[in-house]
């Protein structure tokens, strides 16, 4: 009888020990699914914004009403989308490489190099503190324009 109770006893501690981590790993999955719901949220609410901010309104309904759910690629798509923008755009036919010939025979000794040629490095200014003989040191420096300025009053 007492093997009986205890092989009960331990399978019933063990089922209890497998619950209480079926527990613990429900409370992690939920956890994360909540992580997850929060940080996809505030990333729908940043898409809201962009998308209010940049595209008005009336814009906003008309893409609504003309926008269908692809499930054989999983994405959203625009019908008649083909028919927009640059897409409609008459385009302009590009010149044949013959046309640029005779610019590259016109310009073949103007440029040679841009990798050796560097500007000089620009010397840095140190700021001087003004001193109260700065005319007299002027004066000193370029007696010539002094003396003009003084004929001249």
């Amino acid at each position: 009888k007492t093997k009986k109770l205890q092989k009960i006893n331990q399978m019933y501690k063990s089922a209890k020990a497998e619950i209480s981590d079926m527990n613990q790993e429900h409370e992690r999955r939920v956890e994360t699914l909540l992580d997850d719901i929060k940080q996809l949220t505030k990333e729908m609410r940043l898409q809201e914004l962009l998308i209010n901010y940049t595209i008005p309104p009336e814009f906003q309904e008309l893409i609504e009403k003309h926008i269908l759910w692809n499930e054989e690629i999983g994405e959203w798509q625009l019908h008649y989308v083909a028919y927009t923008g640059n897409n409609m755009r008459q385009r302009t036919p590009t010149p044949p490489p013959q046309a640029f010939e005779q610019f590259d025979k016109d310009l073949d000794m103007v440029y040679w190099t841009y990798g050796n040629v560097a500007p000089a490095p620009k010397k840095k200014r140190e700021k001087k503190k003004r001193k109260k003989g700065r005319k007299k040191k002027v004066a000193e420096e370029h007696p010539q324009q002094l003396q003009q300025l003084q004929e001249v009053a």
